[in-house]
């Protein structure tokens, strides 16, 4: 059974695709939230960041794969 890929984006996984530090990754990532207007105790999704930085979500999942 294949496993579904994952909803939610953490920074770790920022700093992966866009080849950064955790520190960087985790700005992206804040300023990612702030531009769509998230709480602080909401969570990003992989389109959400994807559409925000104008990546594909398939080449995203294929980065971390």
């Amino acid at each position: 059974m294949k496993r579904k890929p994952r909803l939610i984006i953490r920074p770790q996984d920022v700093s992966i695709i866009m080849s950064m530090s955790y520190k960087q990754a985790s700005r992206r990532y804040n300023q990612a939230k702030d531009a769509l207007g998230r709480l602080p105790h909401q969570e990003l999704t992989f389109k959400e960041f994807a559409d925000y930085f104008g990546l594909d979500v398939e080449d995203i999942y294929n980065q971390l794969r």
